[in-house]
């Protein structure tokens, strides 16, 4: 996966589709691992505590990464996450500009210090549970082109095809690069959108 992430460029939003059928754990892993080798610090933003079920994936498969020991996490949910960096716990029954607020002072802290790889988990979950797509993607494309941090959105693409189709379509519109999980024959990583032009219809097969 290193030839991907390698031709991305800071200030980026990239967008990971998967679908309920699909894991997205190790692109998760190895995008951590290949921050580690870059010394590239790591935050994970987790909403309505979705990262729980990917920590499980994870440990039940037994990737080792010690990037994700050192990673540091922002929960925006209704309980903190044991066993990990917490750096902030933000209650989710707040109001969508005061929550962006709160958000934002602590990712200007961790920024400031390091280039940094933001990774995003629970954005289907909470399109679904607040039903603010378009204002919370405007909050979302604030972050667009800020060179101090590239960020990898993961979205299950399955939970966003109903009623919410109209959203998928604004953050694929956000995003300067789009990488889905897709299936033929064989699992792979398909490109279907790119910032840098070396990446347009890139294909990469799965592991089985």
């Amino acid at each position: 996966m290193l030839e991907i992430l390698n031709k991305l460029k800071p200030g980026e939003i990239v967008l990971v589709e998967y679908s309920s059928k699909d894991d997205p754990s190790l692109f998760f892993i190895e995008t951590m691992k290949w921050a580690e080798l870059r010394n590239y610090q790591v935050l994970i933003t987790d909403l309505l505590n979705r990262i729980e079920l990917c920590l499980k994936r994870v440990s039940m498969k037994n990737f080792q990464c010690e990037a994700l020991k050192k990673a540091n996490f922002i929960e925006i949910g209704y309980h903190e996450l044991p066993e990990v960096n917490m750096i902030g716990f933000l209650r989710a029954d707040r109001e969508l500009p005061a929550l962006f607020k709160a958000y934002r002072e602590l990712f200007e802290e961790v920024v400031s210090k390091q280039f940094t790889v933001i990774l995003v988990t629970g954005i289907e979950r909470w399109i679904l549970m607040r039903n603010e797509g378009i204002p919370f993607v405007n909050a979302l494309s604030t972050f667009l082109g800020d060179t101090r941090r590239i960020a990898f959105y993961f979205v299950n693409r399955d939970v966003l095809s109903g009623n919410n189709r109209e959203v998928l379509s604004l953050l694929e519109d956000l995003a300067t690069t789009i990488i889905e999980f897709k299936k033929d024959n064989k699992r792979k990583l398909v490109i279907t959108k790119a910032l840098n032009t070396d990446l347009e219809d890139y294909e990469m097969e799965l592991y089985p």
